[in-house]
């Protein structure tokens, strides 16, 4: 079954490439908050502000490319390298910038005209899914982001190696470099055939539904942003509330992000297995409460080792959120898989945004004991409006 997945056209390429994406994002992810906080001397509420920046510019970057890739699809390989390139510009602004203003600047400018990389992997790869006429398109979409949670696993790992042997600018340097080498992956990328066009549907539309107009598209939209919202606050004060409220160490921060991504690896395949038995709804909705139920338990227990347990209650619901939400989207517009793509992602850029920002200022406001309960609430509502959701699209 999995075997022949590696058919497909690129997908052993498209494999490697998220393994590293996930790595270079994980090398540094766990870490940033400590580096702003404590080298640039910012809060984190302003660290908070600064994540939230750089999601809105993803966010709007993201909403142009994403339309404008399904009308011109031939140019999708040269939208990813140009979008990697940016990635590698903004990891370098945090060796080169001593300003803090500088740089965050240049960062914000950087990573959000590197957002598109991500979604257009997954849009391409859903081309090649068509072309090769598979039925196991969730499948497919699940190992893609199992191999990103499988580089995320290793990159905490790394990371913590490089931090203690070269410092904050041994995790960027290892960033730039992981970066380098999906650049040249790429390279090597084939092009699908785009006049080959596979749709489910039987009318095609020439242009993709408004969202704010299609209410069976929105719905989810609304429902993906809030459960991702609840979890970029969990990963912005994760690290804070270990090291400062609990008095444990940078280790134990790494200890908890590997653990969440090593147990990703398993579950998301298995979720994808499962897909062609239970519906893609339902396993979301079992995930929202899953995961409202581990933000809960943080502040009930505190505890680090608690918090290392529930790691698996974490990793079923990001498994969920991450590893079956593409497909979901894709399903709804199978006609537009840049278009889908890119709503799954802006659902996470807006989650993030929102997440940032009320997680840095929650952690002021009510106190690093208290903030996870807030995330959990959020997941909660995500919850109800997936009762109320369908799965497809009628226009």
């Amino acid at each position: 079954m999995l075997l022949s997945l590696l058919n497909i056209k690129n997908y052993k390429l498209f494999l490697s490439n998220m393994t590293f994406i996930g790595m270079a994002v994980a090398i540094t992810a766990p870490f940033l908050v400590l580096f702003t906080t404590e080298v640039h001397g910012i809060t984190s509420t302003q660290h908070g502000i600064f994540l939230a920046m750089i999601a809105l510019m993803s966010f709007l970057v993201n909403s142009v490319v994403g339309r404008l890739s399904d009308k011109i699809p031939q140019y999708r390989n040269i939208i990813i390298l140009c979008s990697l390139l940016c990635f590698v510009f903004a990891f370098m602004n945090y060796l080169l910038i001593s300003n803090t203003l500088l740089m965050i600047i240049l960062v914000i400018l950087f990573q959000g005209l590197g957002a598109p990389a991500m979604p257009q992997l997954y849009a391409i790869a859903r081309e090649g899914i068509n072309e090769s006429h598979s039925d196991r398109a969730v499948l497919a979409n699940t190992v893609l982001r199992s191999m990103f949670s499988f580089g995320f696993l290793m990159g905490p790992l790394v990371g913590t190696i490089l931090l203690m042997k070269f410092d904050y600018d041994g995790l960027f340097i290892g960033t730039i470099l992981l970066f380098l080498v999906v650049f040249v992956s790429c390279l090597f990328i084939k092009k699908p055939n785009t006049q080959f066009h596979y749709s489910t549907s039987t009318h095609i539309k020439s242009g993709a539904p408004n969202m704010f107009k299609t209410k069976e598209i929105l719905l989810p939209f609304i429902a993906f942003v809030l459960l991702h919202i609840g979890q970029w606050m969990y990963l912005l004060n994760m690290p804070l509330y270990v090291k400062n409220y609990l008095n444990e160490s940078a280790r134990e921060v790494g200890w908890l992000s590997s653990a969440c991504a090593g147990l990703e690896v398993p579950i998301m395949i298995l979720l994808g297995m499962l897909a062609s038995r239970l519906k893609t709804m339902t396993l979301l909705k079992i995930g929202a409460v899953v995961g409202a139920i581990f933000f809960i338990s943080i502040g009930i227990f505190e505890s680090v080792y608690a918090m290392l347990i529930g790691q698996i209650a974490l990793a079923f619901f990001i498994s969920v959120l991450l590893g079956l939400g593409i497909s979901f989207f894709q399903d709804l517009l199978p006609d537009f898989p840049g278009y889908a793509s890119t709503l799954f992602s802006n659902a996470m850029i807006v989650g993030q945004f929102v997440g940032n920002l009320l997680g840095g200022a929650m952690s002021e406001w009510v106190g690093l004991g208290y903030v996870f309960y807030v995330s959990g609430s959020f997941l909660i509502v995500a919850f109800i409006i997936l009762l109320f959701s369908k799965e497809e699209v009628r226009v």
